[in-house]
């Protein structure tokens, strides 16, 4: 039974690799509907997935292939779903770089008719994560605090410093 769970991951996590146009946040909804749809995590699970995805190194879709993989085989489990994430992106791309090649216009039509439908995307992620994280008044105090400070304050173009100072905030008051 566990081999048939890892063989199902693999492949979701090829169909994910892809359709992750956009890569980062803009994969959330379709790593979700993947996962979701074949019962290969519970949703409480797929929030501590994004989690881990984003504090360590690598892209989003790498970096959960690789959990759910260890999670359903070890780490051959993680070596197949992180491979079968990869796989079908490097077949595209040198498929697209040999047809570029050829034809350079439908470089620049294929980036602009990819924006709306990645746009998208990430938008169904931010209502996705903020429904599941903002479930109170002060959760929504301290996201729009870091939004400000984001777009409007001094620290608009310190990031790291940002998130480092809503997650002590967040600490201090959500305890």
């Amino acid at each position: 039974m566990a081999g048939a769970e890892l063989l199902k991951a693999a492949a979701a996590f090829l169909k994910i690799g892809l359709m992750a146009f956009g890569g980062g946040i803009s994969t959330v909804p379709i790593i979700k509907h993947e996962l979701m749809a074949k019962n290969l995590l519970e949703p409480g699970k797929f929030l501590t997935l994004l989690g881990l995805s984003q504090v360590t190194p690598g892209p989003l879709v790498i970096n959960g292939a690789t959990l759910v993989g260890f999670y359903k085989g070890g780490l051959l489990g993680a070596a197949l779903c992180t491979l079968s994430a990869i796989l079908g992106p490097l077949a595209l791309l040198y498929a697209a770089k040999g047809l570029f090649k050829t034809r350079p216009h439908l470089e620049s039509r294929f980036g602009n008719s990819i924006k709306g439908p990645v746009t998208g995307l990430m938008v169904m992620a931010f209502l996705y994560i903020a429904r599941s994280s903002l479930t109170g008044p002060m959760e929504w105090g301290l996201f729009l605090c870091s939004l400000l400070l984001a777009s409007l304050g001094p620290l608009r173009s310190r990031y790291p410093l940002i998130v480092i100072l809503s997650g002590a905030m967040g600490a201090l008051f959500l305890r």
